[in-house]
């Protein structure tokens, strides 16, 4: 119950907090908690000496705690900044009052100095302003503090252990400025390198993910799954590439697949399909998914015709005696993220079939696609009908070569 009670204090605000590092939100939360439990360990102290001003600490004290409770209150209704300026306006309060209330030097106000240590850590990088504004507050409260001590407060101390006491607290003090200037500096330098490393994190699974795929991995662990009623399926294959692979060396080939598949995963971005992997010099992409849309067939013969003619160009530029065979195929659809290592975004059922068949049983330089891809986009494009093929686990299966878009006539 405690335990629950703690993390709820803790993560107040967190969830809604815009910027992506909660620090200062969980430091004002956890600096509040730790007030208050300072403030209850003072209590027995208070209630001993009630007859010296006891009474009036218990109220202070009380006071004190009631006013953090707050605190959690305003950082969940995402009042951040109210929140850190109650948390420190509540210190400096108790801290003054507890000082002057008992007229004896308790070395209270070296409070002080650990706030200004610890204000690096309230703010964030666009806050330095009031950062520095609160750490010169507290600086000047402590040597106030002090001064008060010296002139005011009856002490043991000799003029010269006075003034010497007075220098010390002045070098702690500056101590303290030196110490959290340092600390400002290497926060701000944490968080951008942190900044930089999510950032890189991120692109990297995006390049692996889709956007909405990622961002539910991210949040949530449960095991990814997706039905799709209708989606299309692209695979493209190089025709013949083993023979290639033995006239050309490891640099021409990779730079080859390299110059083929950014091309064809800018084809997909242009015409909205998901890029779901390579394998060898095979390409594979999907329409449909992972957001359901009415013309992910449509989507996926203008991206196939503009592969075609794409790689024709990339062919000719590094003379390569092949061509591009591409299938396609539409129907229920099963994605998912698969592996714990090296996961992937994949995908299973009818229309991944459908469409690996295609491409496979295809010819160089052809678009073979399945009855339902033409019925969904025959006023669309033009088609000449190949007729049936013997597929295996599938049996005879009703196919169509794609030739281009329709001629709009007058």
């Amino acid at each position: 119950m405690l335990k629950r009670f703690l993390r709820m204090w803790v993560s107040a605000g967190i969830a809604s907090y815009p910027h992506e590092y909660f620090t200062p939100v969980r430091i004002t939360n956890v600096i509040a908690f730790l007030v208050i439990v300072v403030s209850l360990c003072q209590i027995p102290g208070a209630l001993w000496f009630w007859d010296q001003a006891g009474n009036f600490q218990l109220l202070i004290t009380g006071s004190t705690i009631t006013l953090l409770v707050f605190v959690p209150f305003l950082n969940h209704a995402s009042c951040y900044l109210l929140a850190k300026t109650w948390l420190i306006i509540v210190y400096i309060l108790n801290l003054l009052i507890t000082c002057f209330l008992w007229q004896m030097d308790l070395y209270i106000h070296f409070f002080y100095l650990l706030a200004v240590v610890c204000c690096p850590f309230f703010f964030t990088e666009q806050e330095t302003k009031l950062k520095w504004a609160f750490s010169i507050l507290f600086t000047g409260l402590f040597l106030l503090t002090e001064t008060y001590y010296q002139l005011n407060v009856t002490t043991q101390y000799n003029s010269a252990q006075q003034s010497f006491k007075f220098a010390s607290a002045g070098l702690l003090a500056l101590a303290s400025l030196l110490c959290s200037f340092h600390i400002q500096k290497n926060v701000n330098r944490s968080w951008k390198k942190l900044a930089l490393e999510k950032k890189r994190s991120e692109q990297l699974l995006l390049n692996i993910l889709p956007n909405s795929i990622a961002q539910r991995l991210k949040s949530s662990p449960h095991l990814i799954a997706d039905y799709f009623a209708q989606a299309s399926i692209l695979f493209a294959d190089i025709q013949n590439f083993t023979p290639i692979c033995r006239t050309h060396t490891p640099q021409e080939l990779v730079k080859i697949l390299n110059e083929t598949f950014c091309t064809f995963d800018e084809l997909s971005l242009k015409y909205g399909l998901e890029k779901i992997k390579t394998s060898g010099d095979g390409y594979m992409a999907a329409g449909g998914l992972p957001k359901a849309n009415s013309l992910h067939a449509i989507q996926c013969c203008f991206c196939a015709l503009e592969m075609q003619q794409a790689f024709q160009k990339i062919s000719k530029k590094y003379d390569l005696k092949t061509g591009l065979r591409i299938g396609i195929g539409c129907g229920e659809v099963i994605a998912g993220i698969i592996g714990k290592n090296k996961f992937s975004y994949d995908m299973w059922g009818e229309a991944v079939n459908l469409a690996s068949r295609m491409e496979s049983h295809g010819l160089c330089n052809k678009i073979q696609t399945t009855q339902s891809t033409y019925e969904l986009t025959k006023s669309t494009f033009d088609y000449t009908k190949r007729g049936e093929i013997e597929i295996k686990g599938l049996g005879l299966v009703n196919t169509y070569w794609l030739l281009g878009r329709k001629q709009l006539i007058g």
